[in-house]
């Protein structure tokens, strides 16, 4: 019942976004909107979320945006994320950059994805982390999509334990440095239709905790029928190191990498998640999508394909905050290995 009453509410809380977002004769400022969502592993989730838009700086083409998302759960868990994302310099500067202050419950599971949803512990979790991204294109030749450039990250943690201690759960601070080469030729960064994107990035970290990172992302977009895309992805992480902090083991994060499954559950060393979607407008500021994905984690790669991967299938509604942008907020319902169900609230598409 739960979720029946989540999905009335969000039906709800589109028509309030739209009349705060109204249709504007200039240049749209802002959009806002409340947010509830539901997954097994926190429970109710409510709060609210702004996006600030800011006209094209000089040269530029891009409109830069910072979200601000508040949210707490019925567990007692309470989140502040701001997204600053700017384009600068006639384009040829990227920051796609995130920071994040959490309190949070969270659940210790068994480390890999033999295990179910069922957690063996619970632990108390506060930080505050920073990932700034910076991508640059100067020099590249115009008909070549590349951008490159360095990355810096780090989280300062205090955790309150659990009868079990997790790996790499002391209190502590790391910060880390490395690199990101990016291909992007999508025809839209919101909603995109057609053309690919892909990123590779390798990050060091140092300070408490001695490990380091490396993300492959691909996505391929092409139009279909009837105003139908297909968007396809595939996305492989691996953490290698010495008591490498659980929020930086290689899995899912439940909004964007399959959808219904909260950062945590069935993490492990390495991860690959495979992402297919038809999206299709539909009337008004509405949109909509059906989905599929399926995840692995294991210790190394050749031990998750002997696994049995989990799978997800959905379908999500899409309402349009700011037309011109074709920024969405999107609802994801989720069915993961046909018994668990998750419902995902959340600003721009899964990839």
């Amino acid at each position: 019942m739960n979720l029946v009453r989540a999905i009335i509410v969000c039906l709800a809380l589109a028509i309030l976004a739209h009349a705060q977002d109204g249709s504007q004769e200039h240049f749209q400022r802002f959009s806002a909107m409340p947010v509830l969502a539901y997954s097994e592993e926190t429970e109710l989730e409510y709060g609210g979320l702004l996006v600030l838009f800011f006209k094209p700086f000089g040269e530029s083409v891009h409109v830069s945006t910072i979200d601000l998302v508040v949210l707490g759960t019925t567990r007692n868990q309470y989140g502040f994320r701001l997204t600053p994302d700017f384009w600068l310099i006639k384009d040829k500067l990227h920051i796609p950059s995130r920071f994040r202050l959490y309190r949070w419950e969270s659940s210790l599971f068994e480390k890999g994805s033999r295990g179910d949803f069922d957690p063996i512990d619970t632990y108390d979790r506060t930080y505050f982390d920073g990932y700034i991204p910076i991508e640059l294109n100067f020099g590249i030749p115009a008909w070549l999509p590349l951008r490159y450039g360095p990355v810096a990250s780090g989280e300062i943690h205090k955790i309150k334990l659990g009868d079990i201690i997790p790996q790499g759960s002391e209190d502590g601070w790391f910060l880390g440095g490395g690199y990101r080469l990016v291909l992007d030729k999508r025809d839209n960064t919101n909603w995109p239709t057609k053309g690919y994107y892909s990123a590779f990035e390798e990050i060091f970290y140092g300070g408490n905790f001695r490990f380091h990172t490396e993300e492959l992302d691909l996505r391929f977009y092409t139009p279909l029928f009837w105003k139908t895309s297909l968007a396809l992805g595939a996305y492989f992480k691996q953490s290698r190191g010495d008591d490498i902090p659980l929020g930086y083991l290689a899995g899912s994060d439940g909004t964007k990498r399959f959808r219904g499954i909260d950062c945590g559950l069935w993490n492990d060393n390495q991860a690959m998640i495979w992402q297919l979607e038809f999206r299709r407008p539909l009337f008004w500021r509405l949109a909509g999508t059906i989905f599929g994905e399926t995840f692995q984690s294991g210790p190394y790669f050749s031990e998750m394909f002997r696994r049995q991967m989990h799978y997800s299938v959905g379908f999500g509604g899409r309402l349009a905050l700011n037309r011109s942008e074709k920024l969405h907020a999107r609802g994801d319902i989720s069915f993961i290995d046909g018994k668990h169900l998750g419902l995902t609230i959340d600003l721009r598409e899964a990839f």
